[in-house]
């Protein structure tokens, strides 16, 4: 019988946003560069943030579509997506992985008033699901 490897779980950085809330995040790697996600359990589907895509990938390789999309404070009428080559979250890899590019400005202006780092990702239930990730708030560990 062959063994399967069992993943490695993963560092969460859990971030105080003021006296009553808080934020979890991880590393990941798109592409090989290192970028910093927000786990979002209510997100339906991962984002990569639009700028960051655009930069990193060209505007050209983003593909518009007219379809309405809603996130948390934020709604728009086109959508846009992109293939990823590799997105990499601990020792899992997603090869030719479809991301959806979104505007993150809202987000990161906000965390820049609370002088934390941006994120360039949202992890969304999607690969949450896929992998069948767990969050240990004990160990801070996104476990797989």
């Amino acid at each position: 019988m062959m063994k399967t490897k069992k993943a490695t779980p993963v560092k969460i950085i859990l971030e105080a946003l003021d006296k009553t809330g808080y934020h979890l995040f991880i590393n990941v790697a798109v592409t090989g560069k290192r970028c910093r996600f927000l786990i979002d359990t209510g997100a339906s589907h991962s984002v990569v943030d639009k700028a960051y895509f655009e930069k990193h990938f060209g505007k050209r390789s983003l593909k518009t579509i007219k379809q309405a999309t809603t996130g948390l404070h934020s709604s728009t009428v086109e959508s846009h997506f992109g293939k990823i080559k590799e997105l990499k979250i601990g020792s899992n890899v997603t090869k030719s992985y479809t991301a959806a590019a979104v505007d993150l400005a809202h987000v990161n202006n906000t965390y820049k008033q609370l002088k934390k780092p941006a994120i360039q990702g949202i992890l969304g239930s999607d690969l949450m699901l896929k992998y069948k990730m767990k969050i240990n708030y004990e160990s801070l560990k996104l476990e797989f």
